[in-house]
């Protein structure tokens, strides 16, 4: 199957994101009936990680394109290591320890030293409740969260 890029897609009067956003996730409903459907009833383990996988990804596309619908989203100019990213707090990555297995992952991309490390896990465990995380990843990545 050959993909179009992004920038090849000319807008038109069908590409309203909502009624894309609830199509794609139907296609994908749809495709985990067939999978089942084939496979006895049961998905391996493989095939339910990317059909989670891309479910997360549509949330992190409804996340982005809440951020960018808001005119008074706060930046965060003060940030360590300023990464851009957008999560809607309500989705599933709004759970505290996607989190901080998000901002472990972060870490380990950007090639922190371990000393930036240790102050970091050091904060993460002084933050002991779910706002002291939000404004620690606030600080130290620079992430915006959308409720």
């Amino acid at each position: 199957m050959k993909y179009t890029h992004f920038d090849d897609i000319r807008p038109n009067h069908r590409t309203d994101f909502v009624m894309l956003y609830f199509a794609a996730c139907r296609s994908l409903r749809e495709l985990q009936a067939a999978i089942r459907r084939t496979n006895g009833g049961k998905l391996t383990c493989r095939q339910a990680w990317l059909l989670r996988r891309i479910q997360n990804k549509f949330v992190q596309m409804v996340a982005r394109l809440k951020a960018t619908q808001r005119k008074d989203m706060p930046t965060i100019p003060n940030a360590k290591y300023p990464t851009g990213i957008v999560i809607d707090l309500k989705s599933p990555q709004g759970n505290v320890f996607y989190l901080m297995g998000l901002a472990n992952r972060l870490m380990r991309e950007l090639g922190l030293s371990t000393k930036e490390i240790a102050e970091f896990k050091r904060e993460q465990a002084s933050a002991t409740t779910y706002h002291a995380h939000l404004n620690l990843l606030r600080k130290w990545f620079g992430i915006v969260f959308v409720e």
